[in-house]
């Protein structure tokens, strides 16, 4: 939960969530709704499962910039959404999930982890509707991954979502991430109000020996939005918000606020998405380091030129965690990071899809000259040559750098090729 707008922003995107009808429908949530004839009936829901299995050639096990360990691993990504949608309560079930899996080098070292990992998500959203004009919403998810962008070696859902507390580091450091979120909306005619609170646990597991990693901590955060639909399509709206971090070191504890103002549509033509800009601040909660104020700005933008061609793109400039940069000793309660982030999917033929990514990240603190940055980009193809099993071939490579020499970096490009079975 990045900040105030956070758990609006989930929201939303997720409400939308309905059906994995069509590739591009499930990795961009397009409201489609559940397609029986896609899914198998368990219970009340509707269960759309799939899986890939096949493997993966990874040039960076250890993601270093000298001693580059190459090995070829097995990769297994399981995906899974469920829907049940009794009109007054909906319930929604998705699990997305990486095992990588090398044989040969199973053991972590002292530049980081252990290769062979398993990352992933797994979420469960509840949309109560107790009137027209009410609308409750309950999210509770579970988060693994390493960076900010993690992999997508099995071109799993879409990347673009609202970011975590996260910074751009030159080493693999996993993070569990827990979150639960509750909104509330009642709409006035014109106009509309919606608050929330949520929480967000964030445990990151050992640095490299020698590097001072992300504080662990939790994050407690609540926002109050209020809009007027300009037109059937689009709406304004001006938000407010807090977010109360504290951290394993307590010395780093600091509170966030934040207002905003922006536009919202749930569809223009052939768009949906919203665009806001305002102010951050953040300060120590215990009076231990100045205060820091910085714009803060985003988007999320989805595009449908064709039913065949989707597009998704968001950016975001947020406060991150807590960290030491430079060393132990060097104290960086403040930073602050951009990210942007763009997905094309686009139906080749009718048994040929085709999809693109690329993201972009940049941390500064505001204790330290010390800058990373965080790009990656790649893509894939799917055959589907008999029934609901296709093959597929995906690439992504990654670079992070430093403007300080002796910082950790790296680059890493991962290949897969394996199967995939839809129900």
């Amino acid at each position: 939960m990045a900040a105030a707008v956070a758990p609006a922003a989930r929201a939303d995107e997720t409400a939308s969530a309905a059906s994995p009808s069509s590739a591009a429908s499930a990795a961009l949530g397009v409201a489609a709704g559940p397609n029986p004839d896609a899914g198998v009936a368990v219970g009340g829901f509707l269960v759309y499962p799939a899986m890939f299995a096949g493997v993966v050639y990874n040039d960076n096990l250890y993601a270093t910039q000298n001693d580059r360990k190459a090995a070829l691993g097995l990769l297994f990504s399981p995906n899974l959404t469920a829907v049940d949608d009794q009109g007054l309560h909906k319930t929604t079930l998705t699990l997305n999930g990486d095992a990588e899996i090398y044989p040969s080098f199973s053991e972590s070292s002292p530049s980081g982890p252990a290769p062979s990992n398993v990352s992933g998500v797994a979420s469960v959203e509840h949309v109560w509707k107790p009137a027209e004009d009410w609308t409750v919403d309950i999210t509770g998810a579970f988060g693994r991954q390493y960076g900010i962008f993690g992999s997508f070696v099995a071109a799993g859902s879409s990347f673009v979502s609202t970011p975590t507390l996260g910074v751009v580091t030159g080493y693999r450091q996993y993070s569990n991430q827990f979150n639960g979120s509750l909104s509330v909306e009642k709409k006035f005619d014109q106009w509309f109000l919606r608050g929330g609170f949520g929480v967000q646990d964030v445990q990151y597991e050992a640095a490299p020996v020698g590097v001072a990693g992300a504080q662990s901590g939790f994050d407690y955060n609540g926002f109050l939005r209020g809009g007027f639909w300009a037109t059937p399509q689009l709406n304004v709206f001006v938000e407010t918000g807090a977010d109360l971090r504290q951290y394993r070191d307590s010395w780093y504890d600091a509170d966030a606020y934040r207002v905003i103002a922006g536009l919202s549509s749930d569809l223009i033509s052939l768009f949906r998405g919203e665009v806001y800009g305002g102010y951050q601040q953040q300060v120590s909660a215990h009076g231990r380091f100045g205060a820091v104020a910085a714009p803060a700005y985003g988007a999320r933008i989805y595009y449908y030129p064709t039913p065949y061609f989707t597009i998704a793109a968001s950016v975001d400039q947020t406060f991150g965690s807590a960290a030491a940069p430079t060393a132990p000793a060097a104290r960086a309660p403040n930073s602050d990071t951009v990210q942007t982030r763009l997905q094309a999917d686009y139906t080749l033929a009718e048994y040929w899809t085709a999809s693109a990514r690329a993201g972009y990240a940049r941390t500064t603190w505001s204790s330290s000259p010390l800058i990373e940055s965080e790009w990656t980009f790649g893509g894939g193809v799917s055959y589907t040559f008999w029934r609901n099993l296709g093959l597929g071939l995906n690439y992504q490579y990654t670079a992070v750098n430093a403007n300080q020499a002796g910082v950790a970096a790296y680059s890493q490009n991962l290949v897969s090729a394996g199967m995939t079975y839809h129900y």
